[in-house]
């Protein structure tokens, strides 16, 4: 099962990306792929993807629930596929940049077609959209530095799931990054820092 996470740091204020992150209609078109979301309540939402994996174009409706609500640090979250046979969760973290970071997903040795898959959804992730534009800040304002860390797990089913757990890891990773900083990019824009 794929499993990716990403972490960047900003220069605003850790609760400053909190009151952003906390509320999904502000970020929500900047997940790859994304059509449409809909509410249902607090905890639960339905989201519907369009994407590509290798030779193959899927639109999957995902009900997603969060789990757990621990403002101003973290939200987890599980996801159900609706038309498809996908379960997974994930998390937005956010923290001071001088913490220790996040213990990383597994590291698993990527072959030459995993490399060539990354490499591919970066390009067309930023040819369709363009690539967001901040610089990964490197020294702290008098506030510190704000980090933002997003995991996500996948686990396909049925009969082609070995080929999915293959094919997915790389573009869930190049999309992970370009979620994290077009969050950031979109926030820095709007607050004038770099």
């Amino acid at each position: 099962m794929p499993e990716v996470a990403y972490t960047t740091t900003s220069g605003l204020p850790g609760e400053l990306v909190w009151d952003f992150v906390q509320d999904m209609d502000n970020w929500a078109t900047f997940v790859a792929g994304y059509q449409e979301h809909a509410k249902e309540s607090e905890t639960e939402s339905v989201w519907t993807l369009k994407g590509d994996v290798g030779v193959l174009t899927r639109t999957v409706k995902f009900r997603v629930r969060v789990t757990e609500w621990r403002g101003p640090e973290r939200v987890t979250f599980t996801l159900d596929g609706l038309n498809e046979p996908l379960s997974g969760e994930g998390s937005f973290h956010m923290g001071p940049g001088e913490e220790a970071a996040l213990e990383p997903a597994p590291a698993r040795r990527r072959n030459v077609f995993q490399r060539v898959l990354e490499a591919l959804a970066r390009f067309f992730l930023r040819r369709g959209r363009g690539a967001p534009r901040r610089a990964e800040s490197t020294s702290a304002p008098a506030g510190g530095l704000a980090r933002l860390t997003f995991r996500l797990r996948l686990e396909p089913a049925g009969p082609m799931a070995p080929m999915l757990n293959a094919m997915l890891e790389p573009p869930m990773r190049a999309a992970a990054e370009d979620l994290a900083n077009r969050i950031l990019a979109e926030l820095e824009a709007r607050h004038g820092r770099r």
